[in-house]
Parts: structure tokens; sequence; C-alpha cells
């Protein structure tokens, strides 16, 4: 049985490894074909666009094309007019992924770095160059080089790999906008998208060595120089027919793959992880249909590895009018926004704008189309793809709405006070707080249990081992709690009413139930010391803890 490696995203090691791999080389058909010269592609995190681009990378490397020969035996590509293509063209491949620094300067250390080891890779070149430019090639292989040198450092690589080849140069670059973004949450946006925007225009637009520049990366940056200067930019993003099936798996696809691996696609692993609409196609998470492949438990895989940070500082920020849409998502609601293919960072200053919210969300896998409205005007309504994306988009409204005042901050600190202190009146008193921040899901379960989750894991990170258990359709969630030590820990059981006279019969339920199912046993088995029980009854904003 061929390998499932979780997270391998070299082309070249799937291959030779014999790991299963989804034949994704269609796309390579399609690119050439198309005759673009420069081509972004946007996709969520984790859709296989680094394994895209290493495919693409083993497909033109010159250097490397005996070496790389049998790599597509069998693959749809090796069938195509277009395999002529292959090993013909020099490639520049980087990737920005791990440019995200707290830093502007830490940034362009780490980006220098990244130039220095290309420059190194290339070293060849050397043969051809003249006096001068041995000099150049050497201050910026070495870390030497002025700003202006880094600039201009893949544009001069181009000229020289083309010079020493004989052919143009194919330009790769993974994960574009991660510096971006990372300047726009630190404060140093306008530096970082000064260095990208030069080093783009010199080697994507004014670069006589280019055959073919690609880029991947979450939003096109557009209106800030990143992209404005390049008339030749061909935009790949969910809309785009032809490149539907090239990123993410297709059902019969995920059917396949899962056949192989002893599984079915039932229909819980659809609402699991399908859901995502590219032009009436459905497409899985191939994230987290590999990973339930692999460990063949119906888990949340995708949620941990996606960025958050910028979607909660949205959340955050936003007006209540807005919450309210964002809270209606969960509830199964679809929501109307109008598409904005060049949606921009600064755009997203703009914390009111529901649009600016749901199209970043579309962009960043968070919501899909439902349906279409005026595709003129590109008008749609969006709605949560499928039940993992649920559970985070949960969690991400508990973190965000737990943050978002300087009152319930108070109140969040003085709840873990009372919790370490065992204090059920000071705990209630707090958590009233809290919920007087919750607008529109007053009785909606999910809500609460992830609203809390969200207020245990950040307060206790690091100390507790916060675990979570919810029986849907039974009104009731638990929560464990134990410290790394093991001294203390702590047992929540959740009911929720709807009216308040009920509530102190729901606490002596909860209790009930504590009891008869012994979930103290649990921390007794992690020889946890000192276990505290506790009933919270919800109701809209009120909550009593017995």
């Amino acid at each position: 049985m061929r390998a499932n490696p979780i997270g391998k995203e070299n082309f070249g090691d799937l291959r030779r490894g014999d790991c299963y791999y989804v034949d994704k080389t269609k796309a390579i058909e399609d690119l050439l074909a198309n005759q673009s010269t420069v081509v972004l592609y946007t996709r969520p995190r984790r859709f296989g666009k680094t394994l895209f681009m290493s495919m693409l990378e083993h497909f033109f490397d010159i250097d490397k094309k005996e070496k790389n020969k049998d790599l597509f035996n069998g693959l749809y590509i090796s069938e195509s007019p277009y395999f002529k293509d292959f090993g013909s063209y020099p490639v520049i491949s980087l990737t920005f992924k791990n440019l995200k620094q707290n830093t502007y300067n830490e940034v362009y250390e780490q980006f220098v770095m990244l130039i220095e080891k290309l420059y190194t890779e290339k070293s060849y070149v050397l043969e051809v160059l003249d006096e001068d430019e041995k000099n150049k090639f050497k201050r910026i292989k070495s870390g030497q080089a002025k700003y202006s040198e880094y600039q201009d450092s893949l544009y001069q690589l181009s000229i020289w790999l083309e010079r020493y080849h004989n052919q143009k140069v194919v330009i790769l670059i993974d994960e574009y906008d991660v510096p971006i973004q990372c300047g726009y949450l630190n404060g140093f946006y306008k530096e970082t998208v000064n260095l990208i925007s030069s080093v783009f225009s010199a080697c994507l637009k004014t670069n006589n060595s280019l055959k073919m520049g690609i880029l991947t990366g979450v939003l096109r940056v557009s209106k800030e120089s990143i992209f404005s200067d390049l008339n030749n930019l061909d935009v790949v993003d969910m809309m785009t027919l032809d490149y539907s099936e090239s990123f993410g798996f297709t059902e019969s696809e995920t059917k396949e793959l899962l056949e192989y691996y002893g599984l079915e696609l039932t229909s819980d692993v659809k609402d699991f992880y399908d859901g995502y609409n590219m032009n009436g196609i459905s497409i899985y998470n191939p994230w987290s249909i590999l990973n339930y492949a692999k460990k063949k438990s119906l888990k949340s895989y995708w949620v941990n590895t996606s960025g958050n940070d910028l979607i909660i500082k949205l959340l955050s920020e936003t007006n209540e009018e807005n919450k309210i849409d964002i809270e209606k998502l969960v509830t199964g609601e679809s929501i109307k926004f109008t598409y904005n293919e060049k949606l921009t960072y600064l755009d997203l200053d703009e914390k009111q704008s529901i649009d600016n919210i749901l199209n970043l969300m579309y962009a960043s896998g968070y919501l899909t189309l439902d349906k279409v409205i005026d595709e003129d005007d590109e008008e749609y309504t969006g709605k949560i793809p499928n039940n993992e994306v649920k559970k985070l988009i949960i969690k991400i409204i508990s973190y965000a709405y737990a943050d978002y005042s300087s009152t319930v901050k108070r109140s969040i600190n003085d709840f873990k006070e009372a919790l370490l202190e065992n204090n059920k009146e000071e705990m209630e008193n707090n958590l009233n707080k809290m919920l007087e921040s919750i607008s529109y899901m007053d009785n909606y379960e999910n809500f609460y249990h992830g609203y809390m989750l969200g207020i245990f894991q950040g307060f206790l990170r690091g100390q507790y081992i916060v675990k979570s258990n919810r029986e849907a359709g039974l009104g009731r969630f638990d929560v464990l709690i134990e410290s790394v030590d093991r001294t203390v820990g702590y047992i929540f059981e959740f009911k929720i009413t709807e009216n308040e006279s009920e509530m102190e019969e729901e606490s002596l339920e909860a209790k009930k139930q504590m009891k008869e199912k012994e979930y103290y046993k649990e921390l007794q088995l992690d020889k946890v010391e000192n276990i505290h029980e506790y009933a919270l009854v919800f109701c809209g904003k009120k909550c009593i803890v017995r």
C-alpha cells in the first residue's frame, strides 16, 4: 500500500517515495495552453498550493531534467502534447511562507537569507559573468549587497540564467502574501509592500528574460502597487472556471482515495469536509481528507493549521450589526455579499464593512458560495462550507468576542481568579458580565461551548490541559481541565434552557449527570489530586454556576 505522508509538499519526494498522489498535472497543460506571462493562483491555506508549485518546479527545471525524467510517468501530463516543455527552462523557486517575523528588519533579514541560498544554488552561472557581474553576484550571495541590489536580485539572476542556458526563465514564488499580512498585523505594512513590489516590478514586469512567472497566495494585493504595474497579470481565483479542479480534491478523487485506504465516503465525511463550491464543482479540503485517511478519525484537522489572527482582529473590531451577521452563519444561514477580487489589506482597515469581512473569509476558506444573486454585479450569498469550518468559526467568535472589550478582558481575568479560588459566586458574576457582549446567539449551544472553550484555552494555556466533549442533540456538553502537574482538575457540565425558571432544576440535573457518568474517573486515571465539579446553566445572557 502506498504511503500517506501528511505534510510532505515536495513533488519529487512524493513520487520517488511511492506515496499516494492525486494527479493534478492537467494544471500544467492548462497553464501552458493559456500562455499567460504572469499567473497568480489564490486559494486558502493547505489547499495544495505548495505541492502544486513543487510540481511545476520539477516539471520545468532544466538543471534537473535527467533526475526528474521518470517522475511524471503515468500522469496526465505525460500524454499531453505540452509534455515537450518538460525540463526546458531554468527555474527560480522561492517560498515566502516563513517571512512572518515580528519586525520589518527581521523579515528583510530572512528575505536576504532566501536570496543568499538561491544564489548559492545557482553559483554555476559565474562561468558566464564578467568581473563586475561576478563581484555583484558574490556581494548578493554573501549578504553584503545594498538594498537596491536585493530589490533587483531575482531580475538580475534571471538574466544570468538565460545567458547560461540560452533559455528564458520560469520564476515561482509561493505564499507571496505571507510577509504582507504579517506587516499589516504588526505595523510595518508599507515597508514590506515597498520591498515586495520593487522585487516583483523588476523581475515580473520589465524582464525580457522571463518565460513565465507563477505566484500563489490567499489574497490578491493590487492597489498597493504589488501588482498594479503588471499589465500582464492573470489572476486565477476560486471564481476561475478553468482551474476549478487544480486545487483540493473532487468528490471522485476523494472517494477513490478513501477506498484505497479502506474507508467510505459517508454522509458524515461529506458533512465534515465537503462543501466548497468551485463553479458548481464540489471540492474537499485535501489536508483534512489526507489526515482522515491516515488517522481514520472524523476530527478537525485544517482548523489547527490556518492562521486566524486577521479574522479575529476584524471580528473583534467590527460593529454589532456585523457580529450578528457572522453569528447567523453559524446557525446555517447564508449572508449576501459583493465579491471583490481586488480586496486588499488596506481595504480591511474599513472594519465596519461586512463585504470586506466576508470577502476575506471567502478567500481564506471560511466561506463558500451558496447562490448567485447577480453575476454581472458579482453579488452572491456565502455560507459556511462544512462542520469542520463551523467548529473553527465558533472558536474564532469566542476568542474575538471575548477580547474586544476591556470590560470583558477584566471579567475574564476575574473569572480565572474565581475559578482558581473555587469561588462559584464570583465565577457566576463575571460570566454574566461576559455574556453581555453576546448579541444574536443567546440560546445556541454550539456558541456557548465555543465561547467557554475560547476563554478556557485563552487563560489556561501552558498551565492546564483542556479537553472537551459534546453529545450532539442532547443539549449537553462537558469540559475537563487538568493542571499540567496534575495537582488540580476541573469538571464542567454545561446545560442550556429557554426558561430562567428552569435553570436551578437544570443545574441539579447536571450535577446528577456528572455523578452518574463518573467524569471524575478520567481525571483520577491521570492521577489528578484535587477535583472540582461545576454545573453551568445558560439561558440567553444569563448563567448560573452551581
